[in-house]
Order: structure tokens, then C-alpha cells, then sequence
């Protein structure tokens, strides 16, 4: 004999699947916020403009000097950069947080004046690469006699 199903047991039912769909739901939705943020990542820059030098400043935080390549031209530098970045997080004797993300920044910077590439001094300190290239056609100023 079959038995019959109360109220009772279709409300787990249903509380059941309700759950189980906003787990669902919340993994699509960590994943998605994942790949967006992976796939868009741009770091921040400047660009500074000098009588001699053009001073380009990139936000490379978390990177590695090591993990950085540079490559500068006349007209650009093409910044790539490999991360690999594990943060713990420990909240009390109970709970800890692990998150890791890994992937490329590339980052491509199109100069104000055409500069000298083989003159271009770099450094990385604080997470910020800074970058400076002398300009090829310098910028001098004359104190003209008006007549």
C-alpha cells in the first residue's frame, strides 16, 4: 500500500530545492565575479610629461618584480605581468579564509612624444613600476629680446 504524502513532506521537499538552488546560484555567481574580475583587470597608470622625459607610472600591487616583462618603442610601453596571489584571511581559532588568483595583466601605453627606447630607466618598489624615456626631440625654451 502507498503511503500518502502530507503537507509536511512536500514543504522539505521544496525547502530542499529551494536550497539547493541558491547554492547553485551563489557558485555561478562567485564564478562569474571571478572571470570578470580575471579578464579585466587593468592596472592604473600615469603619465607624466617633462622638458627631457616622458615618467610613466603603472599599479602593479601583489606582482613580483620578477614575474614583470617591459618592452618600450618610440611610442609605447607594453607592460605584461604573470600574478600569482594567495591572501589568508583568519578570523578567531575557527575560521579561515583562503583566496588565490592567478592569471596575466597586460597593459599597453601609448606615449605623448616619441622617446628613446634603449635610454629608458625602470624601477618597482611599493607595487608601482615606474618608468622613465627620454624624449627624442627635447623640449628647450629661449628668452627671445623683443625689438
Amino acid at each position: 500500500m502507498k503511503r500518502k504524502r502530507t503537507i509536511l513532506d512536500k514543504k522539505g521537499f521544496v525547502e530542499k530545492m529551494m536550497e539547493d538552488t541558491a547554492k547553485a546560484i551563489d557558485s555561478i555567481s562567485k564564478d562569474i565575479g571571478k572571470s570578470v574580475v580575471d579578464y579585466t583587470f587593468v592596472p592604473g597608470k600615469d603619465i607624466l610629461e617633462t622638458d627631457d622625459s616622458v615618467i610613466v607610472h603603472v599599479d602593479l600591487p601583489g606582482i613580483k618584480k620578477e614575474d614583470i616583462d617591459l618592452d618600450v618603442t618610440e611610442t609605447r610601453v607594453r607592460i605584461k605581468a604573470d600574478f600569482d596571489i594567495t591572501q589568508e584571511i583568519n578570523r578567531g581559532s575557527h575560521m579561515t579564509l583562503h583566496d588565490r588568483k592567478s592569471g596575466v595583466i597586460r597593459r599597453t601605453v601609448r606615449l605623448p612624444k616619441k622617446v628613446i627606447p634603449q635610454e629608458a630607466d625602470a624601477e618597482f618598489e611599493n607595487g608601482v613600476l615606474k618608468i622613465e624615456i627620454p624624449k627624442q626631440e627635447k623640449t628647450e625654451s629661449f628668452k627671445v629680446e623683443i625689438k
